[in-house]
């Protein structure tokens, strides 16, 4: 019996028929953690603004509670919240908000569609356990960030949130991993592997490790002293580098490809920096204890690897670069392009941040600053968020079924985030310098620390401006996703670009 070869025509309209089952398949447990996770990013970015307001001054509070009784709020209510709403509550109630309910929630979002695209994969069983999953880990992280506010924390930085909140988020997590996992597994693979599948199933793997790890370690064996903070260094820069770098990274080797229409410039580049990641990733975090009651190798190897890390940093960003040679005219027109190239930049400075921090020559003069809260920043938002959003513009249409409304919305969110981020990041590497100069100046040492902060304050001024631009740009963003979640998107078939200036009618090209 003879058969009629497949025309171009036939394949692309398969391809096509297998796109949208696949995004079908995914919709309900992708757009859940999306929408989730910007409310979540909403309420750190404001806890953001009151941390950095209330250390610039600290009877902000006390006097807004006094102002709110003496119009008749119940005194008791205003007290409590005035309790409440202290620096010490509120900056771990910020982070833990930011990486716990927003960056671990859009990550795993993003890494479910990026698994089932490319590897062919239908979710077909588990979506159930999935929206359970994420239902329980929201109503945890709410528990956790109350807690923290109320006076609970168990004050281990990054792990503040009660002992009972770990079991729950790792079983969680699981529950999205597995799936994942099992599509890398069974991939269906007609023109080879994208390196961003090995980050995704590294992270899945990665992060599950450095949260059992660090866990047992800090709530399940008592008596570690100087160590436990040892640890939860080390924790800390695991998830950054072990978790958000290979997300961050895993997409941006999606979504350029992808949009530019080139392929990745070297394999060979790509394999060198997952590779040397991996080695590296791990070793690095217990030189933030540089000269303290640690063994001296465990700090020596963290600061070696902290500056060692630049290698896998400058392979990908070569590899970016020479993928968008030609095409940095998509930038000015792509969404997600923008977005993703511009957290692309951010992963370099991140590198050179830890590499500052890391060295014996400069780390001890930035060691227990606000320079440190820089590399977070730049890791969490100024690379892996703004990767995180450039993957959602990219997504999202594909699941509610129309385009974005607004393309000045776009706009706006991505220039306060850059702006933002990029203050925030300068300002506290700025700060963190001249603290410790100041720390480390023996003309100062007679003088009240009291003084230190002070010397601060202008930096932290314009973190609490910059927060609020970024808060600003985040609250357009979460009203525009739930348009798009209600399906009250632009019906069109042309994707929403951001064109030039006077060219807002110009013929569109596909994003």
């Amino acid at each position: 019996m003879q058969t009629t070869p497949a025309t171009p025509d036939t394949e692309l309209q398969a391809d096509n028929l297998r796109r949208a089952a696949i995004d079908k398949s995914v919709k309900g447990p992708v757009l859940f953690l999306f929408i989730n996770g910007a409310f979540w990013l909403m309420l750190s970015t404001l806890l953001g603004v009151l941390s950095a307001v209330v250390l610039v001054e600290p009877a902000f509070i006390p006097n807004l509670a006094n102002f709110l009784a003496s119009w008749g709020a119940p005194r008791f209510l205003v007290d409590s919240a005035a309790e409440s709403l202290t620096y010490g509550r509120l900056q771990p109630a910020h982070i833990n908000a930011l990486v716990y309910g927003w960056g671990l929630q859009a990550a795993l979002g993003v890494m479910l569609w990026i698994m089932a695209r490319r590897s062919g994969q239908e979710l077909r069983t588990g979506k159930s356990l999935m929206l359970v999953a994420g239902v329980f880990w929201n109503i945890t992280i709410s528990f956790g960030i109350l807690a923290i506010l109320m006076g609970k924390s168990t004050s281990i930085e990054w792990l503040e949130m009660p002992k009972f909140v770990w079991p729950v988020l790792l079983g969680c997590f699981l529950c999205y991993a597995w799936p994942i996992a099992r599509m890398f597994g069974r991939a269906f693979r007609p023109e080879g592997f994208m390196v961003s599948t090995w980050y995704i199933l590294a992270a899945c793997f990665w992060f599950t490790w450095i949260f059992i790890t660090a866990n047992v370690a800090l709530h399940c064996l008592p008596g570690l002293g100087a160590l436990g903070a040892g640890i939860d260094a080390w924790y800390i820069h695991g998830v950054i580098l072990l978790f958000f770098v290979p997300v961050g990274v895993g997409a941006a080797y999606y979504f350029i490809p992808k949009i530019t229409g080139q392929p990745i410039a070297s394999a060979q580049l790509a394999s060198a920096g997952f590779w040397t990641l991996a080695v590296l990733g791990g070793w690095t975090g217990m030189q933030k204890y540089m000269g303290g009651p640690l063994p001296a190798w465990m700090t020596a190897v963290g600061a070696c690897t902290g500056v060692l890390l630049l290698v896998p940093v400058g392979l990908v960003g070569l590899n970016h670069h020479l993928t968008t040679l030609g095409k940095h005219s998509a930038v000015a027109t792509s969404p997600t392009l923008r977005f993703v190239f511009f957290g692309a930049l951010f992963y370099p400075v991140s590198g050179l941040i830890l590499a500052l921090n890391s060295t014996f020559w400069t780390g001890s003069a930035l060691q227990f600053t606000q320079s440190w809260y820089s590399f977070q920043m730049v890791s969490v938002y100024g690379f892996f968020s703004m990767c995180a959003f450039g993957a959602i513009y990219y997504i999202v249409p594909r699941l509610a079924g129309c385009e974005w409304l607004s393309v000045r919305l776009i706009r706006n969110h991505f220039w306060f985030s850059v702006y933002g981020v990029g203050t925030i990041v300068i300002m506290s590497l700025v700060a963190g310098w001249q603290q410790g100069s100041d720390l480390n100046d023996p003309a100062h040492w007679d003088q009240n620390f009291l003084n230190q902060v002070m010397n601060s304050r202008p930096y932290v001024v314009s973190r609490a401006v910059a927060w609020a631009l970024i808060s600003f740009s985040n609250f357009m963003f979460l009203i525009h996703l739930l348009l798009m979640v209600a399906g009250l998107g632009r019906r069109s078939s042309a994707p929403t670009l951001l064109h030039r200036e006077h060219d807002e009618h110009a013929s569109p090209v596909h994003a």
